[in-house]
């Protein structure tokens, strides 16, 4: 489940790092790392977010394949030991940041259209399609208010669910109250 849950956006970061070719191993060892090597253990909430280790393993796991890349032209090659990344001096990444909202706003969308399929397909045939209320009423044989309803309800749902992603992986009340205010930054 923490591979599903997370594979997604490192691979997105991965590709758009020009690894493309690369990105589901190097996503694969950026979370078999963080598993086995127990740095999700090992972590220390004073010295940042969760996101932030997540980009900061990433970003190791990169900098590791180029080198072992550059290495292997050159005929030698060292091993970076993961214990030297420190978390709290990695800059942000907005790259990774829009990769990070994005998926939880596809999980939040996923679990609206498992939950509450109306207030979902109001919600998206109005916002992602275009289609006026009026017209969504007509097709769902419903009021124009009914709609208007379903949509706020839905995106009063989702987020709920986003919320509640940020604190499943937030360490603490602090932690989550500073992430979803730099997360907010990216919606509108």
């Amino acid at each position: 489940e923490f591979t599903l849950k997370y594979r997604g956006p490192i691979v997105a970061y991965i590709a758009r790092r020009g690894l493309s070719n690369d990105a589901e191993d190097l996503a694969q060892e950026v979370l078999l790392r963080l598993l086995q090597d127990r740095v999700l253990a090992k972590a220390d909430p004073s010295r940042g977010r969760f996101r932030s280790l997540l980009l900061a393993v990433t970003r190791h796991v990169i900098g590791h394949h180029r080198d072992r890349e550059s290495a292997q032209k050159r005929g030698a090659g060292q091993v970076r030991n993961l214990d030297q990344v420190d978390v709290s001096s990695q800059e942000p990444d907005e790259h990774f940041d829009r990769e990070w909202v994005g998926h939880l706003v596809e999980v939040a969308l996923a679990r609206l259209a498992r939950e509450h399929a109306n207030y979902h397909e109001a919600l998206h045939r109005h916002v992602l399609e275009g289609t006026s209320c009026a017209e969504i009423a007509r097709t769902l044989g419903t009021t124009e208010g009914d709609v208007h309803n379903l949509i706020h309800r839905g995106k009063k749902k989702i987020a709920d669910y986003l919320r509640e992603q940020v604190q499943e992986y937030s360490l603490s009340r602090e932690d989550y109250d500073e992430e979803l205010k730099y997360l907010s930054k990216f919606f509108p």
